[in-house]
């Protein structure tokens, strides 16, 4: 097996960030939800301040929602760092090798995981890293400046032509 691109990335607190960033506030379903959310708190003053009316479940449905989609998100990160570091001791450094047939994430606490590119669900691109979804909801992650060989454009080239597109 002819390895075609490495890659390899630490578990951080600026990796946990982006990631988390990405799945509270960034996927495109979440998205629509918050600015229908924003509307509908945004008409609701209007018509409080003309109409003298007034609908409390959403002044405060809404802020209490997005308090809470932030608590997740810092949660999540802070909990994903002290993890990492209780159990292991350090940082989690995670090697990626990409062959024709599959790909194989190695952590450093010994854990291999294999990837065939059929089971592949989705993939995404964040602002640093490139996200494949698996049938079984595990995520693998390339980090786009950590490639040690081939780089991000033909890495994506080559998963385009095994069928996954990068949205």
């Amino acid at each position: 097996m002819e390895i075609l691109f490495e890659n390899s990335y630490v578990r951080n607190k600026d990796f946990a960030k982006e990631i988390y960033r990405f799945y509270y506030f960034q996927r495109k379903g979440l998205v629509i939800c918050y600015v229908l959310l924003s509307l509908s708190l945004v008409v609701n003053i209007l018509i409080s301040i003309f109409e003298k009316t007034y609908n409390w479940s959403i002044f405060i449905f809404v802020p209490v929602f997005f308090l809470g989609q932030l608590y997740c998100y810092f949660r999540q990160v802070n909990t994903m760092v002290k993890r990492d570091s209780e159990v292991h001791g350090k940082e989690i450094s995670v090697e990626t090798i990409v062959t024709n047939e599959y790909i194989q994430n190695t952590a450093s606490t010994g854990a291999v995981n294999k990837l065939e590119y059929d089971k592949i669900r989705n993939s995404v691109q964040t602002k640093n890293l490139i996200l494949l979804r698996s049938k079984a909801n595990l995520i693998y992650i390339f980090r786009k400046d950590t490639f040690t060989k081939g780089d991000k454009e033909s890495f994506a080239r080559f998963l385009n032509n095994k069928g996954v597109k990068i949205k």
